[in-house]
Parts: C-alpha cells; sequence; structure tokens
C-alpha cells in the first residue's frame, strides 16, 4: 500500500469530506477518490458509506482506522527521528540570555523548536552584564542572546528577539524623575553608572551625546548598578522594563528619547557553530 494511500485514508476519516480531504492534502477530489478505491479493492471491501450528504466510516473502516493510525504515527515518528539524527538535530542544546525582558520570546522560541525536535533537550541559563561575552567565549553555552552592539571579532549576531526602548534610571526623589521623557540637554553632568568590563564602544552607543564628557562609574553587575542609583550614587542606562523586572522600592525609570533602543540578539561564536545551535537559529529566522 503506497503512503500517500495511507494519509488519503487517515485524512479522510478524519474529515468524512472528499473536498476538504483533498483541499487538506492538495490533491484533486478525482485523486482521493482513485485512492480510496485502489486500497478498498486491496482490502475487498467498503471503508467509507457515501451519499450525497455524508461519508461515514464502515465498521471495517472504523477497525481499519484504529490498527492503521497509531501504527502509522510510529512510522512517521521514526521517520522524523532518524531525519534529525542525520541532521545533527539530536542531543544537548545550551542557551544563554542576558536580561529577564528577552525570556518572553527566547522561551516561546524553544517551546516550539522542542515540538520540531523532540529528541533534542534545551537548557537555557542567565549570564550577567559583567561578564557579557564570557560563558559563548568559555563555550559554556552554544548561543547567547546578547543586547546590541556586539563588536567581537570572534562573535557574530543573528535575529534579534527583542527591542525596547532606552530608561533612565534614577532615585524615585531625583529632579529627572518627574519627566516624561529625558533627552541630553536633561542630563547635566549626571555621573553613570555601568557594569564593569562593558565595551567603550557599548557606553558611546547608548550615550551618543554624551560620549565624550560622560562620567563613568563600574561596579560589579547590574542588581549593584540598581542599588547604587537608589542610594543616589549616579544614574544609569537601562532597558524600559527594568522597574518592572527588577522592582525595588526607590527606583524609577524614565524613557531616553533620541537614544539607541536595546536591542537583543541571538549571538555564536564566529569560528564554529554548532548544528543544533544552526537548526535554532535558523527556527528563529523563520
Amino acid at each position: 500500500m503506497e503512503r500517500q494511500d495511507i494519509e488519503v485514508f487517515l485524512a479522510l476519516a478524519e474529515e468524512l469530506h472528499f473536498a476538504r480531504t483533498a483541499e487538506r492534502l492538495r490533491l484533486t477530489p478525482a485523486a482521493v477518490s482513485q485512492s480510496l478505491k485502489r486500497v478498498e479493492r486491496r482490502l475487498g471491501a467498503p471503508l467509507f458509506t457515501r451519499t450525497t450528504r455524508r461519508v461515514d466510516l464502515t465498521p471495517l473502516g472504523s477497525q481499519f482506522l484504529a490498527d492503521l493510525a497509531p501504527a502509522y504515527g510510529q512510522v512517521q515518528a521514526a521517520i522524523a527521528r532518524a531525519v534529525a539524527a542525520g541532521h545533527g538535530l539530536i542531543g544537548d542544546l545550551r542557551l544563554g540570555y542576558m536580561s529577564a525582558a528577552v525570556t518572553g520570546p527566547l522561551l516561546a522560541l524553544v517551546d516550539s523548536f522542542r515540538a520540531q525536535t523532540p529528541d533534542v533537550s534545551v537548557s537555557i541559563q542567565e549570564t550577567t552584564l559583567a561578564d557579557l561575552y564570557g560563558p559563548l567565549r568559555r563555550a559554556e553555552v552554544d548561543l547567547c542572546v546578547l543586547p546590541l552592539p556586539v563588536a567581537e571579532p570572534d562573535l557574530t549576531t543573528g535575529p534579534t528577539l527583542l527591542s525596547e526602548a532606552a530608561a533612565l534610571a534614577v532615585p524615585t526623589g531625583h529632579r529627572l524623575a518627574q519627566l516624561d521623557s529625558i533627552t541630553a540637554a536633561d542630563l547635566g553632568d549626571e555621573p553613570f553608572l555601568f557594569a564593569q568590563n562593558l565595551p567603550r564602544y557599548w557606553i558611546d552607543h547608548h550615550l551618543p551625546a554624551l560620549a565624550e564628557s560622560v562620567r563613568t562609574t563600574s561596579l560589579a553587575g547590574f542588581q549593584e548598578v540598581l542599588a547604587y542609583v537608589v542610594s543616589g550614587q549616579g544614574v544609569a542606562v537601562v532597558g524600559a522594563q527594568a522597574d518592572r523586572l527588577y522592582p525595588r522600592p526607590g527606583l524609577t525609570c524614565v524613557l531616553l528619547a533620541d537614544t539607541a533602543p536595546f536591542d537583543y540578539a541571538l549571538t555564536w561564536r564566529t569560528e564554529t557553530i554548532p548544528p543544533l545551535a544552526k537548526a535554532f537559529l535558523t527556527h528563529a529566522s523563520t
């Protein structure tokens, strides 16, 4: 029995309608009828009763469906696993992400990727702003969602998963906390707080109007930056969701006008990308 004949029978048993079955399988109604006749000749009895108003399974058709559907499902699953293994779509994929802001789109991608590659195990881990590129360079993760720009010769960026507006984190009682949005002219000589080890080009990208004069203080990580902001020791450029994702008393975030947004993109080691990581990138790009 041909594979197409099996698929026609299973689809018709579900749809109970020749035209819908033809549309679903991208065949003509005549081709569906011919396929069914071949199967019925092979079995020696009708599988469906047909009138001008309805199509129903015969007792033989119901029994054939009960026997065939699970077996065909197992065959399809075996083929899918073999194809996945042949294309390297089996094993463990390790994903990193920097910022809770990207967890929503990242987890949605992981769920849909798992549905297509059931033999792939996907693990995710949060990385730190103070060690932005370390997990990738140490091969602790295969892909990492990082804030742009990434101007590192050994790293390559791909699809952007999230773009959010930039905001300024200030103490709630700060003079800037009452504004609807903040421009470069509003900033004056405010000291800026950044996580340590951030490349200068990253700072200049987010504060282009102040690149020459901005005073910065480096701290151990993002949580420390927010703590220092609340204590009145400086301000910080953050994503617009920061006060919702990292809430703490005394913290206010005000949108920054005319400032580059925070874009987060999948990033990998330029010299090598595992097959699973490549498959995930392809999935993220579709």
